[in-house]
């Protein structure tokens, strides 16, 4: 994921000198900016993180629709807690795993995955064996939080399989004394109506779309100094309500619309976005949804 250069010389001259091209792949890239409504949910996410280990680990559901900066999150929190290899004793810890909900998962794939993500390969075994490995790696790894992206994904599975799955997650998490992230739609909700007993351990949080509010028009200068322009982009009070008019408040959204008019301005040789330009922007053909 490309994030804004932390050293401003560094990013100042690469936009000085930089290719078209290059400029035009970074406008493009995906980059983190913090903002009010991601920093609640990662101050949770490290409360959650720092919780002392003990028979009823708390966890944490995150709601919101696609496209609202859920994976984007997950991916922040996991690079700021990444494996760390010991100094007095040589071995590696894995504070946070993250992994995506396979759709239509099993036990058995529930477990492979995990496997897979923390880095253990091996023959297929037999699913005592698996399960087995799984706890011991984990407990060798001190993981102490397992973050789900889509974990919506569990409703494509039967009900009598989103039962299974969801006592194996209490299970890991009484044996292993670690907490869950869950991050889905609001579809999620009914994913964890199946064990009442798992559902009372989560404290829920959602992600919202943007309002026209004074954190929307510091998220948009901020995003308008990260773009690789030449002059200084601003926009008035019309032109963010535009943006809100167009994207519908969705952050991914508003990241393309910013990464469409940020190629536009330097394709066009203006190096700046205008609210002219952003009240003439229409979704590229390739950044349009069959959703409304």
């Amino acid at each position: 994921m490309i994030s804004i250069a932390p050293d401003d010389a560094l990013r100042a001259r690469f936009i000085a000198t930089a290719s078209e091209e290059a400029r035009i792949c970074d406008a493009r890239g995906d980059r983190w900016i913090t903002y009010p409504k991601a920093a609640v949910v990662l101050g949770q996410m490290e409360r959650i993180l720092a919780h002392p280990r003990n028979w009823r680990m708390p966890s944490l559901l995150i709601l919101g629709e696609a496209g609202i900066g859920k994976t984007q999150i997950d991916r922040k929190f996991a690079r700021l807690h990444p494996p760390e290899i010991g100094r007095e004793r040589g071995r590696t810890t894995m504070p946070v795993v993250s992994i995506q909900m396979p759709p239509g998962v099993t036990q058995r794939i529930l477990y492979l995955t995990l496997l897979e993500t923390i880095g253990v390969h091996g023959p297929a075994r037999a699913m005592f064996e698996t399960k087995t490995q799984v706890l011991r790696a984990l407990r060798d790894l001190e993981v102490r939080v397992i973050v789900f992206d889509e974990v919506h994904n569990l409703l494509a599975g039967g009900f009598r399989e989103q039962r299974k799955i969801l006592a194996e997650l209490r299970y890991l998490s009484n044996e292993l004394m670690l907490s869950f992230v869950c991050f889905g739609t609001h579809d999620a909700r009914e994913a964890f109506a199946g064990d009442p007993q798992l559902a009372r351990r989560f404290g829920l949080s959602e992600l919202g779309a943007w309002d026209l509010d004074m954190d929307f028009a510091a998220l948009i200068a901020t995003v308008l100094k990260s773009l690789p322009l030449r002059v200084p982009s601003t926009l008035g009070a019309e032109a963010l309500k535009a943006v809100i008019r167009l994207t519908r408040g969705n952050t991914a959204r508003i990241f393309e619309m910013m990464g469409d008019l940020a190629v536009e301005a330097i394709r066009s040789g203006e190096e700046q976005i205008t609210d002219q330009h952003v009240e003439r922007w229409r979704p590229s053909l390739f950044e349009r949804t069959i959703v409304a």
